[in-house]
């Protein structure tokens, strides 16, 4: 099958279309046909090497991927050839990640794709989406409690809005000026464009999903303030403890939110395509910022 690889570290010319073996089909495995592959920071950390992992060369990237199952291993009833869904997986701990024709997997990893969507703008939900969940996964909330989401335009950000939102909260953010607009829109309170102008002890926690470490200014004393991997954390203060969230792989968490979708209660914007074979470009365009929504690879 064709796919991107690497065999070494690098800027994103490093990125090659490629013939690689299809993985052998496990017994608990299924084989997905590749529609869409989403780009996401951790790609291009990887891609870099400035995440220090041992990588298996030659190395695909990819953790999110959407796509029509074409084949089953023989104790999977979880999924039947033909069905379409998505999934997120760990490109790190498995021999390839997303960015190929064909993606075999644990059939756990996977959810059914949302229905009323097109199949490869699913491919922007599972790596974000999952992100946000287990984030806010760590935060205890009295019903109502505001709370600040930062970078709330992101991929991440946008979907811990949604989700803090259809909880009950009053959800303030910090965003660039061009989101605010598109935060209101979705029931955002305040926006806020600058950390210097964050209100100091107003919000019970603040989800950073930006790497703004001032944001601990706006948490209340004994509150709670959580970021995402590989974000700056503050020091602890005023009986705060930061947290870190990491993510993993979890198909029954991803099919709640892929149903979320279908239900109309969740929006996951997709952004510019890419074919396959352009995984160089597509990285140089992320990198380069100001992109609105999921960079997408098509095969």
């Amino acid at each position: 099958m064709k796919a991107v690889t690497f065999h070494r570290t690098g800027d994103p010319d490093v990125l090659t279309l490629a013939d690689v073996p299809e993985l052998p089909l496990g017994p608990r495995d299924i084989r997905v046909t590749v529609t869409a592959a989403a780009v996401n920071p951790v790609d291009l950390k990887t891609r870099s090497g400035f995440l220090t992992m041992n990588l298996t060369y030659p190395a695909v990237p990819g953790w999110d991927v959407s796509g029509v199952v074409t084949e089953t291993g023989s104790e999977v009833t979880r999924f039947t050839v033909g069905e379409q869904v998505i999934a997120m997986v760990a490109q790190p701990v498995h021999r390839y990640g997303t960015y190929a024709e064909q993606v075999t997997a644990d059939a756990r990893l996977f959810a059914r794709a949302p229905a009323g969507v097109p199949l490869e703008e699913a491919a922007a939900l599972p790596l974000a989406g999952l992100t946000a969940v287990q984030t806010l996964a760590k935060l205890t909330l009295r019903p109502g409690a505001p709370v600040l989401v930062t970078g709330a335009a992101g991929a991440v950000g946008r979907i811990a809005v949604q989700l803090l939102l259809a909880a009950g909260h009053t959800v303030d953010a910090l965003a660039r000026p061009g989101d605010t607009e598109p935060l209101r829109a979705l029931g955002v309170g305040t926006v806020h464009t600058r950390p210097a102008d964050l209100p100091e002890a107003t919000h019970t926690a603040v989800v950073d999903t930006a790497g703004v470490a001032a944001a601990i200014r706006a948490v209340v004393d004994g509150g709670q303030f959580v970021a995402i991997d590989d974000n700056p954390q503050p020091a602890p203060e005023r009986g705060i403890t930061p947290g870190k969230s990491y993510v993993d792989e979890n198909g029954d968490q991803l099919q709640t939110l892929s149903d979320l979708i279908t239900a109309g209660r969740l929006t996951v914007p997709a952004g510019r395509r890419f074919p396959l074979a352009d995984a160089a470009r597509a990285h140089h365009a992320f990198a380069a910022g100001g992109l609105r929504g999921k960079v997408l690879l098509l095969p």
